[in-house]
């Protein structure tokens, strides 16, 4: 996707970007070789304000939320990652005073933050103690009105440079467990006893001083205790993991953009060079999916709702993200890619440290697998909560959740097994106004938008994929006749659409052509396995122009020409009534073509491709949520070993990366149901969400049968009817590599910035 600016993004972000494309970009590359640190670049940052980002306007900060500040923050990374570590370790150390400090503290120290006098920095890891910060080792003793600190800190950014530093210690070593003895003091440099051992040499991240601090007897005024308490310290650093994460996530995002940017800008130079571009659409995926997670998480945390597990889930997505889009570019680019004075070299050297800082990804996954199992136990809906939603949307979606739970999942295994059609639950489908979804009330419908329509789907598929898939065709279809069609022909077919009278199916790939008869169109051609053509009655097809593009046609059933061949017996979907067509010189009515001219066609045909990979991208997320809750239950029902097979690592491991995935594609599914809601151009959108969620179901599903293990591959269990479902999903035109070309061509005719 274009990397422009959203349209309500604080105007420092724009600020940011103009310092990084005008001052960071021509310089990063030589600071970075010789390891030097960016005394120019960080006096510009300080009178950008930057140093007090997160910092209250009335302590003399910018005040912005953490979503501004990711995005400032992705903005500096796209130039020269190592600004961030400058800044970030700053902001979190004022960030403890900020939230945990005394009133005296705050008073002291946040106006002298936020003007960049006071450099912060963290001090938690030690030679013996990383992710597991509980085995620190340094002490602080009590000595009259100070505290004499006493050990080693590795790591620290900042620890040449800064002078004012957050440090957790052990004020009590006989606790148990370790944590209710530790406190948190901001130390400052110039007292005897605080010695910088060494810079540490790096792989990348270099310019900025990583150091490792020795303290030996240092003495911390008593008044410098965050919050004037022992046994707190702990709970300080803790509480801006969030943020910390966040801000790893946003850097990894912005470092992946740079490498887009990078194989965009070689492949742009070697423009016949198309055995690239599926590479270059999954770069691209990555990177939309990551940003989306981040700001996801970032906005959660804007409103003060708890949001550790999802910016877990944005920092372990993003980070493993940068780390494929730099060894991606670098592929791309060939040996080009190796000369230092390029940018793809050093991107593929800082990508690493994304996987380590703010917790080492493996340590990530088990900790967003104990707040899942945490969270939501065997309870459905894990990760799907409509909290936060317009009433309306909420309510409707919700009430489908309850008929999906209720009415579907009973029967859905015996209905798949019979490979039976769900007439019944098509009725009650109707009951529910759920098929006049985007049917506008004047002809009977609730008029809901695009992305309430696909959050509809995506339960329904959670229940059955089959189902899901049926009803995202005949939305699709009802979309089509309800925004362009003639307004007879909306008042004839919408009514009977929404109450099941008959069900419409969309037919945009194949070969269709059509040609001019006067005022009307005679259609000839064939579409393969068109989803439950077998009982639709209205076929909305797509057919190519006699000039250039597309337009969009409406067939029925009856329309003499028309040859529907038997249903197709597949994989999955069973029950679907899939099954080819060919049109042989079926005459269309001028008053059935969608749009009163070629342009409005053309219009027409597109949005109909538009929502119909929309609601295939729907229906995968579906059964994407589904295997998931499978293997979550699962995993907490079975023992092994003598406990719940949820315990063991190699199990949290498959429930983290299943969850993060899942709702990796779910956001990018959302974000193009919105930009066709508002009107925006969504077809590069809904296309990318399509190819990265049905990838994602069959994924998924995969992990949670492996989780499952035998039983996951018999009847019994739903598991194997989600692994054959995502594979109609998984072959059809998203999984091809005609769509990443596709997509890819796309993205190199996009204008960046």
């Amino acid at each position: 996707m274009s990397h422009a600016l959203p349209a309500d993004a604080h105007p420092i972000v724009a600020a940011v970007r103009r310092f990084v494309e005008t001052e960071v970009l021509p310089v990063a590359s030589s600071l970075e070789h010789v390891d030097a640190y960016p005394h120019d670049l960080v006096a510009r940052m300080k009178a950008l304000g930057l140093f007090g980002a997160l910092i209250p306007e009335a302590h003399g900060g910018l005040g912005l939320s953490v979503s501004a500040y990711a995005r400032v923050i992705e903005e500096l990374c796209r130039g020269f990652m190592s600004l961030a570590g400058v800044i970030n370790s700053h902001t979190m150390a004022a960030l403890i005073v900020l939230h945990h400090g005394t009133d005296e503290q705050r008073r002291r120290f946040l106006p002298r933050f936020a003007r960049g006098e006071a450099r912060g920095g963290l001090c938690l890891t030690e030679p013996h103690a990383g992710s597991d910060v509980q085995a620190i080792r340094t002490v602080a003793r009590r000595a009259g009105d100070c505290y004499l600190l006493t050990g080693t800190k590795m790591f620290v950014t900042n620890g040449r440079e800064g002078n004012t530093f957050a440090l957790l210690a052990r004020t009590d070593t006989t606790t148990d467990p370790p944590h209710r003895g530790m406190s948190c003091f901001i130390v400052e440099k110039g007292h005897p006893g605080l010695q910088v051992v060494k810079s540490i040499a790096k792989l990348g991240y270099k310019g900025v001083d990583t150091a490792e601090l020795s303290l030996d007897g240092f003495a911390v005024p008593a008044a410098n205790l965050v919050g004037g308490v022992e046994g707190r310290g702990f709970k300080h650093v803790m509480s801006g993991l969030e943020t910390g994460r966040i801000n790893i996530a946003a850097r990894a995002v912005g470092v992946a953009q740079a490498g887009l940017d990078e194989a965009r800008g070689a492949l742009r130079a070697r423009p016949g060079d198309a055995d690239a571009l599926p590479a270059l659409a999954d770069m691209a995926i990555r990177v939309e999916a990551s940003r989306l997670l981040t700001y996801w998480a970032a906005g959660m945390k804007d409103r003060s709702e708890r949001c550790d597990l999802e910016a877990g889930m944005a920092k372990l997505h993003a980070s493993e993200a940068a780390q494929e889009v730099a060894v991606g570019a670098m592929r791309v680019m060939g040996p080009s890619s190796q000369r230092l004075d390029g940018t793809i070299e050093r991107l593929y050297r800082d990508t690493p440290l994304m996987l380590i800082g703010e917790g080492a990804n493996e340590i990530q996954r088990l900790l967003i697998a104990r707040q899942l199992l945490e969270r939501y136990g065997e309870r459905f809906g894990a990760l799907t909560s409509r909290e936060g939603e317009p009433d309306e949307r909420r309510e409707i979606v919700l009430a489908v959740r309850r008929f999906v739970e209720k009415d579907v999942v009973p029967v859905t295994q015996e209905h798949d097994l019979a490979g039976r059609y769900p007439a019944g639950l098509v009725e009650r489908l109707a009951e529910l106004g759920v098929l006049g979804a985007v049917v506008p009330p004047e002809h009977g419908g609730l008029g809901l938008d695009p992305l309430t329509a696909v959050m509809i789907v995506e339960e329904v598929a959670r229940g059955w994929g089959m189902l899901g898939a049926l009803l995202a065709g005949h939305l699709a279809a009802t979309w089509a006749v309800a925004q362009h069609a003639r307004p007879e022909e909306r008042r004839r077919l919408l009514p009977p659409m929404t109450r099941a009278d008959f069900l419409g199916a969309p037919a945009v790939t194949g070969s269709v052509a059509a040609r001019p008869e006067g005022s009307d169109w005679r259609l000839a051609g064939a579409v393969a396995a068109v989803e439950n053509a077998a009982r639709a009655r209205l076929l909305v097809v797509r057919a190519a122009l006699g000039g250039a593009g597309a337009g969009g046609f409406l067939v029925e059933r009856e329309a003499p020409g028309l040859a529907l061949g038997a249903p197709l017996e597949t994989l999955g979907m069973r029950g679907l009534g899939a099954a080819d067509i060919r049109l042989e010189d079926v005459l269309v009515p001028a008053s059935r073509r969608l749009g009163v001219d070629d342009r409005q066609s053309a219009e027409a045909a597109a949005a109909l491709e538009t929502l119909t990979r929309l609601g295939g991208a729907a229906t995968a997320v579906g059964i994407a949520q589904a295997a998931f809750e499978a293997a979550l239950r699962y995993s907490q029902q079975r023992s092994t070993f003598g406990k719940p097979i949820c315990q063991h690592q190699a199990i949290q491991l498959k429930l983290a990366d299943m969850a993060t995935r899942t709702t990796a594609a779910r956001l990018l599914t959302y974000r193009a149901a919105g930009l066709m809601a508002t009107g925006a151009g969504a077809g590069l959108a809904a296309d990318m969400a399509r190819l990265e969620a049905a990838e994602t179901a069959y994924q998924v599903s995969l992990e949670s049968m492996r989780t499952h293990g035998g039983y996951g591959y018999t009847k019994e269990f739903p598991v194997e009817r989600h692994y054959r479902d995502a594979a109609a999903l998984l072959a059809g035109e998203a999984g091809s590599g005609a769509a990443r070309r596709s997509i890819g061509g796309r993205l190199l005719q996009e204008e960046t910035g």
